[in-house]
């Protein structure tokens, strides 16, 4: 209800704030800052957005994230209890009043940690010359990893402080609620051996590596491996050159997405650590069929059923990949504008979707719309609202 209400109510300011006469398009970009999507359908050279609209934009980017953390840790935990631990943390129970007795304490940690990595990056970029404007914008970006400033996916950062500040605001934002609070007991050895923190540097050190042999100077690759893999879209490097990337790398990234408590999209990096792991079991017990092998997850030991839990989790994000390319597809769209559009609202980075005839294309914007909802809704958590049996209890 949040996800389909709050844009109602939000959007009156996109039809005020610039010549738009379409409650379509309104709603579409309220639908895209709630989701941390960042994404626009105004072309911002040709229809440049007022101050107060770009930070109601911020403030909806905010919204969003402490809610899609908060409902992460909580809803999305309790409709996943046979999970592998991914969503589920000390800061989750069930209570024997109320279904929703966590939301209160998870929300005071979310907005705890979400008002500390904003003030860092804040500090950061204004002690390095930035304008406060700016570096608001960029420190509520990074932790929502979204698009505040919808002109952020067109202009590279060239100054050495914003650029520094991005990119630790974007790694906190990729990191999670979970290991920031894991980082902040001191025990650093619990926090460097997290199986989400190993799994985020493997991948940006990969995405940077491979970003390197497609012609990018070792900086901007690992620049660019940040922000993409974090589903920001922050142009930390000139677009020019990251466009130049083949498609099938710049999709791969955001697919993956940031770790589990986090506002980033995509599959998440727990479920890629728990499928690798999974499926190198696998082929050890080709070897020794007969032997056990158990699977642990932070130190919990995991049933065959919870790793079921994940594989159905895949099956269902490929088959809304699918059945997204095919709607777009039947738009009107291309299959490169098409697959890009579908993986872009999926995993919430704006940066993946097109601009081109969006304007006046409203039957896309709310495909669009709807596929950031699903991301937002990590697919499964859908899936209820369609049986029959839901409604009834």
């Amino acid at each position: 209800m949040f996800w389909f209400v709050s844009p109602l109510i939000c959007a009156p300011p996109f039809l005020m704030g610039v010549a738009n006469s379409s409650v379509i398009t309104a709603i579409h970009e309220a639908v895209s800052c709630l989701t941390t999507t960042g994404h626009t359908a105004f072309l911002p050279e040709d229809l440049p957005m007022p101050a107060s609209l770009v930070m109601w934009r911020a403030l909806l980017h905010l919204i969003g994230a402490v809610a899609t953390i908060t409902f992460a840790a909580t809803i999305l935990a309790a409709l996943n209890l046979d999970g592998p631990g991914i969503h589920r943390t000390y800061l989750f129970s069930l209570s024997e009043r109320s279904f929703f007795d966590s939301i209160p304490r998870v929300l005071r940690a979310t907005v705890m940690v979400a008002s500390v990595c904003i003030l860092i990056v804040f500090a950061i970029e204004v002690i390095g010359g930035v304008s406060a404007n700016t570096a608001f914008l960029d420190a509520v970006s990074a932790f929502s990893t979204g698009l505040a400033d919808p002109q952020a996916v067109n202009r590279d950062v060239t100054n050495e402080a914003r650029a520094i500040g991005l990119i630790i605001g974007l790694l906190l934002g990729s990191l999670g609620l979970f290991v920031l609070l894991l980082m902040s007991t001191g025990n650093m050895r619990n926090w460097i051996r997290d199986p989400e923190l190993g799994t985020f540097v493997a991948a940006v050190v990969m995405f940077a590596i491979l970003a390197s042999f497609s012609g990018l100077s070792s900086f901007n690759a690992l620049g660019w491996a940040v922000s993409s893999l974090s589903t920001s879209g922050i142009a930390l490097v000139s677009p020019a050159t990251t466009h130049a990337l083949p498609l099938a790398l710049q999709l791969a990234p955001p697919l993956i997405g940031g770790a589990a408590l986090s506002a980033s999209g995509g599959i998440k990096l727990a479920r890629v650590y728990v499928l690798s792991r999974r499926v190198g079991q696998e082929f050890l017990r080709m070897g020794f069929r007969k032997s056990l092998l158990k699977f642990e997850f932070r130190r919990r030991v995991q049933s065959d059923r919870t790793i079921m839990g994940v594989w159905v989790y895949l099956v269902a994000y490929i088959i809304a990949c699918v059945g997204g390319l095919l709607v777009f597809s039947f738009s009107g769209s291309g299959f490169e504008n098409a697959i890009s559009n579908t993986v872009g609202s999926l995993t919430n980075a704006g940066h993946l979707i097109g601009l081109g005839r969006l304007a006046g294309d409203e039957v896309t914007q709310v495909w669009l719309a709807l596929g950031m909802i699903l991301g937002r809704l990590e697919v499964l958590a859908f899936m209820p609202l369609l049986t029959a049996s839901f409604w009834r209890r």
